[in-house]
């Protein structure tokens, strides 16, 4: 009996403990996302990018000041995302809370959740980045619960407001169609390829620099300011989330080559934030044009590229599938998922995240 007694008292603490992590998280991704539209309406400064690279190559951000330091880079007209910043900002929180794995685990998801309003997304997110193809089933009632919950007190007690996708439905299927398909899965692998050996190159370039110290970040602004100048990047300044619905109309593939290049730079030059706006905006911009090419459905083709980019980059499959139904609907669910697959094994063995690892039984791309 007093064995059962201990075992409530410490879910009924446990549970206690990840509410209160998931409100926090919930709270502080209001918060973020208010400065971040906050800097949205009032513009961008690029003439403070020399300023902002300065200080983040004289002073090493910690994890808990994630969020001024990525307010500064939109600020500045970085072309970084926002989802790397309430990953961390959750996490951190997890481990202040318990040393255990799972109080991490959850607040990762409550941060995806509540910064993108996908609560299933945000969940298997956090299930799947640590390593590729297996996830901790223990984990997941704590990571629904907190991506939920952290999700509801975005939405609902500090009113925060998210975009509003068009309905996908899926056409008629013929060996045309999925040859297509199979074909656009390719060409996303390959963009997602040069997106990461891009940014490598750019950091190793930078890294070899023979300016050092402070005044390596005043050049790094520099760089930044002069390509952010240049009129064709001019729409790649800052989030750019003003322009995550256009591909479902237009087709601007035009666009996804320049925000490439802007994230790239802007990354690889050291400023602070997430990948995932910039590679929702690349992913649907190129699927647009790819559809436009080949006669494909427009919208589909634009909701099959923003999820299956940052999917098969992050390796999580079951998250990008998630994410899909949960901001277009859940007709298209297998395409997404199968795109996905295609980007992560085409695009090559790293992703986005550096400490990601494979699970022994999936075949590891040799590149």
């Amino acid at each position: 009996m007093e064995r059962v007694k201990a075992l409530i008292k410490a879910f009924l603490l446990n549970l206690g403990l990840l509410v209160a992590l998931s409100f926090a998280t919930g709270s502080l991704s209001s918060l973020f996302l208010a400065g971040l539209d906050w800097i949205q309406y009032n513009g961008s400064y690029l003439y403070a990018l020399p300023l902002v690279g300065l200080i983040f190559q004289s002073f090493s951000v910690p994890a808990y000041l994630i969020i001024p330091a990525t307010w500064l880079s939109h600020l500045a007209g970085a072309s970084v995302g926002r989802e790397g910043t309430a990953v961390t900002m959750g996490r951190v929180l997890g481990e202040k809370i318990s040393s255990s794995e799972i109080f991490a685990k959850a607040g990762m998801a409550a941060g995806f959740a509540s910064v993108f309003g996908t609560p299933l997304a945000g969940a298997f997110f956090a299930l799947e980045v640590g390593e590729v193809g297996k996830i901790n089933f223990r984990h997941i009632p704590a990571c629904l619960l907190a991506a939920f919950f952290a999700n509801y007190v975005s939405l609902h007690v500090y009113g925060t407001k998210h975009l509003s996708y068009p309905a996908i439905f899926l056409p008629s299927f013929s060996a045309s169609f999925c040859a297509k398909l199979a074909l656009m899965g390719l060409f996303l692998a390959l963009i997602a390829f040069l997106y990461k050996r891009s940014e490598s190159i750019i950091i190793s370039a930078f890294d070899k620099s023979p300016v050092q110290g402070p005044l390596k970040g005043i050049l790094a602004g520099l760089i930044l300011f002069g390509v952010l100048s240049i009129p064709v990047f001019h729409e790649t300044i800052g989030l750019g989330s003003e322009f995550l619905v256009r591909p479902f109309g237009s087709a601007t593939p035009n666009f996804a080559l320049w925000k490439l290049l802007a994230t790239n730079l802007s990354l690889g030059l050291g400023f602070k934030g997430g990948e995932a706006t910039p590679l929702f905006l690349i992913g649907s911009h190129a699927a647009s044009g790819f559809a436009s090419w080949f006669s494909l459905p427009l919208g589909l083709s634009a909701a099959i590229g923003f999820v299956s980019l940052y999917g098969g980059l992050a390796k999580t499959p079951l998250a990008a599938t998630f994410l899909g139904m949960e901001l277009f609907g859940p007709s298209a669910w297998f395409i997404y998922f199968i795109i996905t697959l295609i980007v992560l094994f085409g695009s090559g063995k790293k992703g986005i995240f550096s400490n990601q690892t494979w699970a022994d039984y999936l075949p590891k791309p040799r590149y």
